[in-house]
């Protein structure tokens, strides 16, 4: 390799350093959190609220497909249903503990998270905010007491 390629090679890496996992989706078209092993413990498991929490890689071809979707339902539910992504690439012991095998995989946390998460499958965003809303509805004849 010549030094012009060394240099357009590491201006790439330098520049995917920053972009994270290259969402292409503008940060507010989503209510979508990023959820990893700093926060998840605090902001779903410890949370009254009810949680679509997406399993996914950035890679995954079915994850980019209903990446669109999982945003406009987050928006359209925004202040009932908490959205967040979960990069298994990386949060390989959070993946494990809910024994994600496959992508996408969506969870429904309840407000009691005692209880099993419920697997969704929902794809689209009218379907994903209908679920959300039947979950959201529970929960407000729901007591939650932690």
């Amino acid at each position: 390799m010549n030094r012009s390629t060394n240099v357009l090679i590491f201006i790439s890496f330098f520049f995917l350093s920053f972009t994270g996992n290259l969402n292409l989706v503008d940060a507010s078209d989503t209510a979508s959190v990023i959820l990893n092993s700093g926060n998840f413990e605090q902001l779903v498991m410890q949370s009254k609220d009810v949680w679509f929490v997406l399993f996914g890689a950035p890679w995954c071809p079915y994850v980019k497909q209903l990446k669109p979707e999982w945003d406009k339902a987050s928006k359209a539910l925004e202040g009932k249903v908490k959205f967040g992504e979960l990069d298994c690439d990386v949060e390989n012991d959070i993946q494990a503990r809910f024994g994600v095998t496959g992508f996408p995989t969506v969870f429904a946390f309840g407000p009691d998270k005692c209880a099993p998460p419920t697997g969704l499958t929902e794809r689209t965003a009218d379907a994903l905010e209908k679920a959300g809303l039947s979950y959201y509805d529970k929960a407000q004849g729901c007591k939650m007491e932690f």
